[in-house]
């Protein structure tokens, strides 16, 4: 069985959130080091940034330079805006309005854009991130992501796009090339019961039979089987994982699944 691409829908979009075009625009792909000066070190070649509550972002230990292009590229990809900035023990916090690291809703998408976005603006200037890390006991916490400044080696200009694990059964594909998604496309047509633009030109979305993100026993070892061969379609149109981050905080309330979640995805490839 195999599947061909859908055309995009009409009539969807977030209310209070950017339309699909805005959201596709909006996700800079980077350019060339040269055409942005490394900014004026500090002691710290090392910085960390954390996800916090439902809706702050804080940086640690960046230069006051970076804390201006990260803000820049919040406004860019985040349409419901940043709601305040304050100095919080030493780090710069953004507060977000609405709740991005909740991941669930009108929210999941735009939240994984944003993330993206953030990322490879960092990346090209200079800043790549070398661990995203589990460091807190707390309930539903989320990673730290830690980076490293090498201003003696110009990243390579790239390309960034995400992959999320959705509900029970979806897959959803985030900015991704055109390549990539007839790759995804073919690789999965057999386990597919539907596909569609989940936020047209946007996400691409995938449901697959069963529901693998809840498998046990031997299903396990065989969505495992899946992913590797996912993996490896990704790396014939060149891309490779980027960083692995739980960024978000689960379905909240009582029920057994509460504070569940799994990670997104972030997958770069070199544009030479």
């Amino acid at each position: 069985m195999s599947f061909k691409t859908l055309e995009p829908e009409k009539a969807h979009g977030f209310p209070n959130s950017p339309s699909s075009q805005s959201l596709a625009q909006s996700y800079p792909q980077g350019g060339p080091a040269s055409a942005h000066p490394a900014p004026s070190y500090t002691a710290h070649q090392h910085a960390c940034m954390t996800l916090n509550m439902g809706d702050r972002l804080r940086l640690i230990c960046f230069p006051p330079q970076i804390t201006d292009i990260v803000r820049d590229a919040l406004r860019r990809s985040w349409a419901r805006g940043i709601q305040s900035e304050r100095i919080y023990a030493g780090s710069h916090e953004f507060k977000l309005c609405g709740y991005p690291w909740h991941g669930q809703g009108q929210d999941a998408v735009p939240a994984r854009v944003m993330m993206t976005s953030v990322l490879s603006t960092l990346y090209h200037r200079g800043w790549a991130l070398i661990s995203s890390t589990d460091v807190s006991k707390k309930t539903l916490d989320k990673d730290s992501l830690f980076f490293r400044y090498n201003g003696a080696v110009a990243p390579q200009p790239s390309t960034f796009f995400a992959i999320s694990f959705n509900e029970g059964d979806k897959i959803r594909l985030i900015n991704a090339p055109p390549d990539v998604l007839r790759a995804v496309q073919r690789l999965l047509a057999a386990n597919v019961q539907k596909e569609i633009w989940k936020v047209p030109n946007v996400a691409y979305q995938f449901k697959l039979k069963g529901y693998p993100w809840y498998a046990n026993g031997e299903s396990a070892v065989t969505v495992r089987m899946m992913l590797l061969q996912l993996l490896d379609v990704l790396t014939t149109v060149g891309f490779e994982i980027y960083t692995s981050i739980d960024m978000s905080t689960g379905p909240g309330g009582d029920s057994s699944n509460a504070g569940s979640d799994t990670d997104t995805w972030i997958l770069r490839r070199s544009n030479h």
